[in-house]
């Protein structure tokens, strides 16, 4: 009995020095996320460990995607422990930067900000969400700082490698063609007076979102009507993993706020 209550004692003792290892040293909150509803599409915030975060960065899902898509896994967490709050939102799924998703992205512009105590400071795409997150910068009430897309999907006459796509893209679209307004690389002069600071993530052996036809079109259109654009090649298909690098998102989001700052 007495070895019993020594073995729990020993345990306990075990357990809240871990506990004091991996946290409070640290001085880190556990994660933190706030939930609700706008507008019948489900939204979150991730909070970070901090009562002065840097600003908000809104995260948007690819197709297939939804509200939780990457927000418990390391690399936006990246963001948020490094003093950022991430918030998503439904988008309505599959909308491909409709007008229903642009509205949501006002919605949850404002939502994210009274939550987390910042200012929206960069929108970031993967996917599907480059171009849901372009049109919500173009069309939506506002526009962020800085933009950061992932595999960005921003031609949709080119999407005939996804699966599913041409036809989520038509119902979107009330089942007819998308308008030309609403496809990222027929924007691209437009996109540009918005003043935004532009980072775009892709492979050339991407698969699903042809690389010269999407990023780099865009990407060199942007640089020609005068905007402040960089893009970091990586290797592998659509979800290759050296698409994420928390290093990357991490920096790309604190220069581009500090150099908005001397801006400002």
């Amino acid at each position: 009995m007495v070895k019993r209550l020594t073995q729990v004692v020993l345990a306990a003792l075990l357990a809240v020095g871990l506990v004091l290892g991996t946290t409070g040293a640290s001085g880190e909150h556990p994660a933190e996320k706030v939930e609700d509803n706008l507008a019948g599409q489900k939204v979150r915030v991730n909070l970070p460990p901090t009562n002065d975060p840097k600003g908000v960065v809104v995260f948007f899902h690819g197709q297939g995607g939804n509200v939780n898509d990457k927000m418990e896994g390391p690399w936006l967490d990246a963001l948020r422990r490094d003093g950022w709050v991430v918030a998503s939102s439904m988008f309505h799924r599959e909308a491909w930067g409709n007008p229903a998703s642009t509205d949501d992205a006002d919605r949850v512009w404002e939502w994210a900000e009274r939550q987390g105590g910042a200012e929206v400071t960069m929108y970031l795409g993967t996917s599907m969400g480059g171009t849901t997150s372009l049109n919500a910068l173009l069309h939506g009430a506002e526009a962020p700082p800085c933009w950061y897309g992932v595999k960005a999907a921003v031609d949709m006459s080119t999407m005939g490698n996804v699966p599913g796509a041409n036809g989520f893209i038509r119902k979107a679209y009330g089942g007819g063609p998308y308008p030309r307004e609403r496809n990222p690389v027929d924007t691209a002069y437009r996109l540009a007076q918005t003043g935004t600071t532009f980072r775009f993530v892709a492979s050339p052996y991407d698969p699903y979102v042809p690389y010269d036809a999407n990023t780099g079109r865009l990407s060199a259109a942007l640089q020609g009507f005068g905007a402040d654009v960089s893009v970091r090649t990586v290797q592998g298909p659509h979800d290759d993993p050296s698409h994420y690098s928390a290093y990357d998102v991490v920096r790309f989001a604190n220069e581009c706020a500090a150099a908005q700052g001397a801006k400002g």
